[in-house]
């Protein structure tokens, strides 16, 4: 659930070094399956693009493989908008055991980018006067420590210091082999009310799904509506996300792109796990969507229209994460790297990232489909695509790695936050 360091590594720290890919591990299996060539590609017949020439679709392309040759995933889903241009791409192999291609119009799992829908119900409910940024967790949720003194705010930012739950052996060791897990958001409370702090509130800033379960249970509390039912009507009804879900099953909806994903930390045999347990994730990262619902939903998070100015302010102060070799900031709920604002996500199966930059229009939304203990296996698509608009901001992938090891060897998968 988002991309960069893994909620396991990243909430052991203060500071994490990024929520879109500072923690570098090296791996990757070769994986067998068709896979289209940037020279075998006709990109002037392809009905997803619109307005981009022929020779930029190729580097897209170009771009998109090598990503995968890198990560290693089967498949990767790609869509870039760029003010009224267009180009969504499906690249690798949508299902390994039948060998049918990945599509655009696939559905995945999104991981963490649900977050910015729960931030969003809950940044409404502030504008509505039923909550308050600083509101303290106890009074709604109590047996959390330091529950007397962590905030919303916090809770949105990532700064309020509780354990995060993705750490406990249910999540870190049982979840990679057996997806569908059995485990219940009311199992996910039960060890944050256990864990031991991080840091004080407010002392630092450590990516945590565990805020997230709090703030889908203060949501369920504040409205008395499951919290499902608040994402569909505040926004996906409204905005026509109609291929966008918040799944209570393990079941996917049709078509979809299956995910695989590590059976051991250490890479070796993958397992599909596109059919999980979405409760695991739950208000941290349970939803599922599509390439072109995440561009409508990215484009109304970052326009302000969802929120009334004053909160779209707050959501917008990001606190830093790292300045170099790309700045990176963490607001309430929404990320941004080198300037483009959204969310990135890893899930067993799932790696993802959207993006836009609000000043010239411009969006990234892509999905590669492994996840696992390694994590951030579309970063190198994501860094590479976002270097062709912005490249005075944000870097290559390559340099991205070689700055971040301090060595000039070859590029390898970041770790992502899961789930």
């Amino acid at each position: 659930m988002p991309s960069a360091p893994s909620p396991s590594r990243l909430s052991r720290r203060q500071v994490a070094e990024a929520a879109g890919g500072a923690a570098l591990l090296a791996g990757g299996l070769a994986l067998t399956g068709s896979r289209a060539t940037a020279q075998d590609a006709t990109p002037e017949a392809s009905p997803g693009a619109s307005g981009f020439s022929a020779e930029e679709q190729l580097r897209f392309i170009e771009i998109a493989e090598r990503g995968l040759a890198l990560s290693g995933s089967p498949s990767a889903l790609v869509g870039v908008w760029a003010g009224d241009r267009t180009w969504t791409h499906a690249a690798g192999t949508g299902n390994l055991r039948t060998a049918a291609p990945a599509s655009v119009d696939d559905h995945w799992r999104i991981a963490s980018n649900t977050k910015t829908f729960v931030a969003t119900v809950v940044l409404q409910l502030v504008d509505e006067g039923a909550l308050s940024l600083d509101d303290t967790l106890e009074p709604l949720i109590a047996g959390v420590a330091n529950g007397d003194r962590i905030t919303i705010r916090q809770l949105l930012g990532m700064t309020a210091g509780i354990y995060d739950y993705v750490r406990a052996d249910p999540i870190a060791v049982d979840y990679p082999i057996d997806p569908n897990l059995a485990f219940l958001p009311e199992d996910a409370l039960a060890i944050i009310r256990a864990g031991e702090p991080d840091f004080s509130p407010g002392e630092g800033l450590a990516y945590c799904n565990s805020n997230y379960v709090l703030l889908g249970y203060i949501v369920e509390l504040v409205t008395g509506n499951p919290i499902e039912d608040e994402i569909r009507t505040r926004l996906l009804d409204p905005l026509g996300l109609s291929e966008t879900s918040f799944p209570r099953t393990a079941a996917m909806p049709e078509p979809f792109v299956h995910g695989y994903n590590d059976r051991t930390a250490g890479g070796g045999e993958l397992i599909d796990a596109s059919i999980s347990n979405p409760d695991v994730g739950w208000a941290a990262g349970a939803m599922i969507s599509t390439l072109d619902d995440l561009h409508t939903w990215v484009t109304a998070l970052t326009d302000g229209s969802l929120l009334s100015a004053e909160t779209q302010a707050e959501r917008l102060a990001f606190e830093t994460i790292s300045e170099h070799p790309v700045s990176m900031g963490y607001g309430l709920g929404i990320l941004h790297v080198g300037g483009m604002q959204g969310h990135n996500g890893g899930i067993v199966g799932y790696s993802s990232w959207m993006l836009r930059d609000p000043e010239t229009d411009t969006s990234i939304v892509l999905v590669a489909m492994r996840g696992g203990e390694k994590g951030g296996f579309g970063d190198a698509i994501f860094y590479d695509l976002a270097h062709e608009f912005f490249p005075d901001r944000i870097p290559t992938y390559a340099d991205l790695t070689t700055a971040r090891s301090g060595t000039s060897g070859s590029a390898t998968p970041a770790a992502t936050p899961a789930p």
